[in-house]
């Protein structure tokens, strides 16, 4: 179906379109009425005017007879003048039986509407004459004029009417179109009012009343069907979006997280070492990783089964987390291999403290489900940025690389890096 496109000074308001509908067809309703009553009314007039004209003309034929009879020009003139001033007649002429005028009296009669030419118009109905006889003797002949101002008064008058009508259809189209405008724009008006919420604020929980206009009700109860639809279908999204980000915040911490000892695992310290070493670079201030590793894990491991090993690790990890700051990272690297980052730290001395709190924790033995006591034991490598690092995979590598020069020493030892130093430094001379 093809649209058509309005400009905005195109539009028009309800008030506007009611009005102009009202106002044209009640102008049309008068105009048809008026002109039927006023055609009706004319012809009454007409036909009793031409009546009137012609008793008027009888009657002043009987009065004149005597003077007509007895040749009395003077009585006849003053019958003339009475009738035309009582009858209020233009002209009264009296003709002889040989058809010449015997006497005749006139009156000024102007026309209020001569533009209209009424005049002209009503000539042949103003004027009636009759015979003057006396018995069976014809003595003459009687015309009388008229005054076609009646007329004139007629037409003013319906002219009046019709612009007082006229007036009064404005006022009652106006006041009709007001009406129904308050009552059409008030459900409308809610209408819009829905719409605009639910568009702009996606408010879909309003609805609309039940309206009085049929169609506009209609209209309003498939608005409430469309905005309960789509609250339902946002409510069942919102649930699947927050199911979503429940099992995408389960499998982040499941990718981030060691299954076994519940520490962050080795991706998880890898970017939160990223992080950390940026935001010290930005910062000059020193962080450090402490590469812990076990040293009984494999002997225990292989002698009393793999549970007894997992329960190993798990028990390190929870004596790692409580010797540490809440701040501070622990994580299981993978196999018996854990690191620490230790962020906020002022020099080596409060990595080396962190270290000596581990080894003193790993001091009280183990003891597992069949009552077997085993002994706990870490070698500890530590590395700081930015005295022996500049990044973080260079960071991991050197505490890593203390880590083994602390095990090739002997167990239970904390090594700082000494990026001056190799392993065959460290083999041949025993540097402590």
């Amino acid at each position: 179906m093809q649209q058509t496109d309005f400009k905005a000074t195109d539009r028009q308001t309800l008030f506007d379109a009611l009005l102009h509908i009202f106002f044209w067809s009640t102008v049309a309703a008068l105009f048809c009425s008026g002109v039927l009553f006023a055609g009706g009314a004319f012809v009454a007039l007409r036909l009793q005017f031409e009546d009137n004209m012609a008793l008027v003309a009888r009657t002043a034929a009987y009065s004149i007879e005597p003077a007509v009879m007895f040749s009395d020009r003077e009585a006849a003139r003053e019958i003339l003048d009475v009738f035309i001033e009582r009858e209020h007649l233009c002209e009264m002429r009296v003709f002889g039986v040989d058809g010449s005028e015997f006497v005749s009296a006139r009156r000024n009669c102007t026309d209020s509407l001569s533009y209209l030419g009424m005049g002209s118009l009503m000539a042949d109905y103003v004027v009636a004459s009759t015979d003057i006889s006396s018995g069976k003797q014809q003595l003459g002949t009687i015309e009388i004029h008229g005054d076609v101002a009646v007329f004139s008064d007629f037409v003013q008058q319906a002219l009046f009417i019709m612009f007082v009508c006229l007036l009064a259809a404005v006022f009652g189209a106006s006041a009709l179109a007001r009406l129904l405008e308050r009552r059409l724009v008030a459900e409308l008006g809610a209408l819009a009012s829905v719409a605009r919420l639910s568009r702009l604020e996606g408010s879909f929980s309003q609805r609309l009343p039940r309206f009085r206009i049929s169609e506009f009700d209609g209209l309003a109860q498939d608005f409430n069907a469309l905005l309960s639809e789509i609250q339902n279908r946002n409510a069942e999204l919102e649930l699947r979006q927050s199911q979503l980000e429940i099992m995408n915040g389960t499998l982040s911490k499941i990718a981030m997280c060691d299954s076994l000892t519940g520490l962050a695992n080795r991706a998880c310290f890898t970017e939160q070492l990223e992080k950390a070493v940026e935001a010290a670079r930005a910062s000059s201030t020193r962080i450090s990783i402490l590469y812990i590793d076990n040293d009984h894990f494999k002997l225990i491991n292989d002698n009393y089964g793999h549970e007894a090993g997992d329960t190993l690790l798990v028990d390190v990890a929870h004596r790692l987390r409580g010797s540490v700051r809440d701040s501070d990272l622990v994580a299981r690297l993978g196999g018996d291999e854990f690191a620490i980052l230790l962020t906020q730290m002022r020099d080596e001395a409060d990595a080396r403290l962190v270290a000596d709190k581990i080894l003193a924790a790993m001091t009280r033995k183990l003891r597992l489900q069949d009552q077997v006591d085993v002994s706990l034991g870490v070698s500890i490598g530590i590395a700081i940025f930015p005295d022996h690092a500049d990044n973080a995979s260079m960071l991991l590598r050197a505490s890593d690389q203390a880590m083994y020069w602390a095990k090739r020493q002997g167990r239970g030892r904390v090594r700082m890096y000494d990026p001056t130093l190799n392993d065959q430094d460290v083999e041949e001379k025993g540097v402590p």
